[in-house]
């Protein structure tokens, strides 16, 4: 870890000038940022360029108040269209092109049509653009940095990751009120359930690439990264977040033993699921653990319920195409005060509902049919694929983090998706072995270690 920070302390003070341009000159953020971009580009610092919008978005969701840190919201824009930029007009140095926003493209397509029914459209359009500009570009850099750094770059990712989650005890330097919403630690993340979903998106991407790359960490270094998000998950006090991680960790287990093994443990925690929902009061009780898990606001969800309710009642004018994106924020907030008497804070806190809102049933089986059968096309050579996909589809069921395109969360599972979908990923020491020798890759076809179209992929011309 030491060695990381050390090699990458020019990327840690660009970080830093953002942070005091933000708080001191924040107007001039719009323009430090894309000229950040352009000068990464120009300096061949390609991870960065990722690293630098990940940071950003994080920093767009630290507590409104602190330190006026609200530019980051609107100055991330202009950071992502620096990338899209780039992208376009130097289409070249990413062919083979990623695959992930090809197996959207019908959501994507059709995501377009609900903004004819949409309250506010220029916002809905910014929105669809913004979201579809994600699954693009950023699949296609994370590609790109592979090819140009190996695994190394995703090791420097995770890495990176862990220090975001560190560098948040430096919050409470400014004392409790900045740094704990309601007793739980949220870092410098805006909420505590933010901070847990980037521990959980953490824990399966190291897993994730820790599975087709075994030797990436060191024993030492995956406990550390580990160790660090689960802390950090524990100190959220996130009840949903750390089921989550559970599920991811023994899904993986028994899917990575077994595809039948691991359904059948599915069928097993539906079961026991509906006998502990039923007895959960006694069984929290008996542990002893009412104050960690919040037992007062277990049975209302914390407001979500309700929320639930209200939102499917609203979703009935726009049960079939939707109401384009941001609709389900401009419900939610033109009912703002009834839902604050009502005991509920915040948005609809389930991202199906708000797929749902923003384009209708259509919309919401386009896009889910496209990431459930990317996880099952991926478990045929990454089995704990499946873990991820079960994990995220708890975890999005209380959050509405996956509808939302700049916020931390998504871009690292858009990142995860990359890595179980991408061919040259997967299967990476089928192409190393191509490019040790790629005077004869019809060797390797007939030794059935890559095929045809894996070798053209692996012997096309690189800048």
């Amino acid at each position: 870890m030491l060695n990381y920070l050390r090699q990458n302390t020019q990327f840690y003070l660009l970080v830093l000038l953002y942070v005091v341009v933000g708080v001191y000159l924040g107007p001039f953020l719009f323009i430090l940022m894309p000229l950040s971009v352009f000068f990464l580009k120009s300096r061949h610092l390609w991870a960065d360029m990722i690293f630098g919008l990940i940071i950003v978005l994080v920093l767009s969701d630290i507590t409104p108040w602190f330190f006026s840190m609200q530019v980051f919201k609107g100055a991330k824009n202009t950071y992502i269209t620096a990338l899209a930029i780039i992208f376009l007009l130097e289409r070249y140095r990413f062919v083979p092109f990623s695959q992930v926003f090809n197996i959207f493209l019908p959501f994507f397509v059709y995501s377009f049509f609900p903004l004819i029914f949409s309250g506010t459209i220029l916002v809905g359009l910014q929105k669809t653009i913004s979201y579809a500009l994600l699954y693009l570009i950023i699949p296609n850099y994370v590609l790109y940095n592979f090819r140009l750094q190996g695994w190394d770059f995703f090791k420097n990712l995770v890495l990176f990751m862990t220090v975001i989650l560190i560098a948040g005890l430096s919050i409470n330097y400014y004392g409790d009120f900045y740094a704990y919403m309601i007793g739980r630690f949220r870092g410098v993340f805006g909420n505590p359930n933010g901070m847990a979903i980037f521990c959980l998106l953490l824990i399966m991407l190291a897993g994730t690439v820790s599975a087709i790359k075994k030797d990436l960490f060191s024993w030492k270094e995956k406990l550390f990264v580990h160790g660090t998000a689960l802390y950090f998950l524990l100190a959220s006090g996130s009840r949903s977040s750390l089921i989550a991680v559970f599920v991811f960790v023994i899904f993986s287990r028994f899917f990575t033993a077994s595809p039948a093994l691991g359904f059948i443990m599915l069928l097993a925690m539906f079961g026991v699921s509906e006998i502990v929902l039923s007895n959960i009061e006694p069984i929290v009780h008996a542990l002893g653990i009412e104050s960690y898990v919040r037992l007062k606001t277990l049975k209302s969800g914390s407001g979500r319920y309700f929320a639930w309710s209200f939102a499917w009642a609203q979703i009935q004018e726009f049960l079939i195409f939707g109401g384009g994106f941001a609709n389900d924020e401009r419900i939610m907030r033109k009912h703002r005060l009834y839902l604050e008497r009502m005991g509920h804070q915040g948005g609809v806190h389930n991202s199906y509902l708000s797929f749902w809102f923003d384009v209708g049933i259509v919309g919401l089986l386009l896009f889910f049919r496209s990431f459930v059968l990317t996880f099952i096309k991926a478990s045929k050579l990454i089995p704990m694929s499946l873990g991820v996909m079960f994990a995220v589809l708890f975890s999005i069921t209380y959050e509405s983090w996956l509808v939302s395109s700049l916020n931390p969360y998504t871009i690292i599972l858009v990142i995860i998706l990359t890595v179980v979908s991408e061919d040259e990923i997967v299967n990476w020491q089928e192409y190393s072995a191509l490019e040790e020798d790629p005077d004869d890759p019809d060797l390797a076809i007939e030794e059935g270690t890559a095929d045809p179209g894996s070798v053209q992929l692996a012997l096309a011309p690189r800048p």
